[in-house]
């Protein structure tokens, strides 16, 4: 007969038995906290970032309200309305004609106001060759301007000014009488052919540097044809006929005759230097005088 012994634990092996699964169930719960862990983590950072932007987002728009209330505050402030307008530079044009050239200024806000607007309106004047603005605090503006100076008068429908540009300033005013005049035959346009004006007036001038046209200057010329000027003296009815496409070399033509002219200045009455290679000189008509014509080869 057999007996099967079955071994008893002892304390010390509950014990063991005890501890050990406890550190199973540890382990298991430490593993549950780790992985909870991250997620808690990650929801904080986001509340914080969440949190910073909208205290960004509502101090900029504190300051965006600030600055929008300041700026409507400066613009509507009775404390910047323009009441002195001042200018520099105007000798033709008096104040009164630049304001209404330019519009409504005064009570106008001095920070609200256009100035490139206003330069560009007051650089279309067509006496106005340059122009700035600057603001004067609190209530002030002020107008440097360059204008331009007439150089002569051109006759088309009627007499205007011009400058040494070619640029229309105005119909002619007093005080101008004594600059040459330039007639357009036939010509009613706005448009002035300037080249050809220019040229004209540079000749002119160069003949009257001379000796001989000293006490009888030429003072107009007139385009009878677009290829042809005629110059007229101031007196005693003297005349200079040219080509447009060769006034330099007309004017040394008549440099060559100029000498035989001297003693027979106040017999001339026509000096024709429009032809290529003669000079035609055509005294006054008397009771016996005859036309003459004499050739100078200038090549």
């Amino acid at each position: 007969m057999s007996f099967a012994l079955t071994k008893q634990k002892g304390p010390v092996n509950t014990w063991e038995s005890l501890r050990s699964e406890r550190n199973k169930r540890r382990k298991r719960g430490g593993s549950t906290l780790r992985n909870k862990t991250p997620n808690k983590s990650k929801f904080s950072a986001w509340t914080r970032a969440m949190a910073e932007l909208a205290s960004k987002l509502f101090l900029a728009g504190v300051i965006g309200y600030l600055l929008f209330a300041g700026y409507n505050f400066l613009i509507s402030t009775p404390r910047f309305q323009i009441q002195d307008v001042t200018f520099k530079g105007n000798h033709v044009l008096n104040n009164s004609q630049i304001l209404e050239w330019l519009g409504p200024i005064v009570g106008k806000n001095l920070i609200a106001i256009d100035l490139v607007r206003l330069n560009k309106r007051l650089s279309e004047h067509p006496w106005v060759q340059t122009a700035s603005i600057q603001r004067v605090f609190p209530q002030g503006l002020e107008f440097e301007l360059t204008e331009r100076v007439p150089y002569a008068r051109v006759k088309k429908d009627q007499i205007y000014l011009m400058d040494n540009s070619g640029a229309i300033l105005s119909p002619e005013k007093p005080g101008y009488g004594h600059l040459p005049l330039i007639i357009l035959k036939g010509s009613n346009k706005k448009g002035v052919p300037n080249g050809e004006l220019l040229n004209s007036l540079k000749t002119m001038d160069n003949f009257n540097q001379l000796s001989f046209f000293k006490s009888n200057p030429l003072e107009v010329a007139e385009l009878v044809t677009p290829s042809r000027v005629l110059f007229k003296a101031k007196n005693q009815g003297l005349k200079i006929q040219m080509s447009m496409d060769q006034l330099n070399e007309g004017f040394k033509k008549f440099m060559l005759i100029l000498d035989s002219l001297e003693d027979e200045n106040l017999k001339t009455q026509m000096i024709d230097l429009s032809f290529k290679h003669q000079v035609v000189i055509r005294e006054r008509f008397k009771p016996s005088s005859t036309l003459i014509s004499a050739k100078s080869q200038t090549n």
